[in-house]
């Protein structure tokens, strides 16, 4: 981990936003059915033709599914920032890349087509699903 995100991580954990919480790893699984069915929920609307609902829907699903890898490394938050900072800090480099962080905060824009979203969405869930399996099976 490099300094300058173990410096953010140190600042999250200080703040408010973010502390540990070995629990949450318990809700993992509820995270990533939560995570499934925005996803489907998101296919849903965009066949209906509610475009601004499945845009949501589909930044939902990954923000479900990046909760889970929260809650996966031993943590609980309340700021998207922190969130972000833990998902750097634990998996950049270890099943998460920079095109990752770049998705993920296009989705939370909603920019894209519904095509893009939901490839979006059901690449970021599929990536979260193969870390927690190797990091369970670890």
């Amino acid at each position: 981990m490099n300094t300058v995100i173990r410096a953010n991580l140190q600042r999250c954990l200080r703040s408010p936003y973010l502390r540990e919480d070995q629990l949450k790893r318990h809700e993992i699984g509820t995270e990533l059915a939560a995570a499934r069915e925005l996803y489907e929920q998101a296919k849903a609307s965009f066949e209906a033709e509610d475009t601004t609902t499945g845009m949501k829907q589909a930044w939902g699903a990954m923000f479900r599914a990046g909760r889970a890898l929260v809650y996966a490394a031993g943590y609980d938050f309340d700021g998207l920032r922190c969130m972000e900072v833990v998902l750097e800090a634990h998996y950049l480099g270890n099943g998460l890349e920079a095109a990752d962080f770049e998705a993920f905060r296009a989705a939370q824009k909603l920019h894209g087509s519904p095509e893009e979203a939901l490839a979006r969405a059901s690449a970021f869930i599929d990536k979260v699903k193969q870390i927690l399996q190797t990091t369970q099976t670890a």
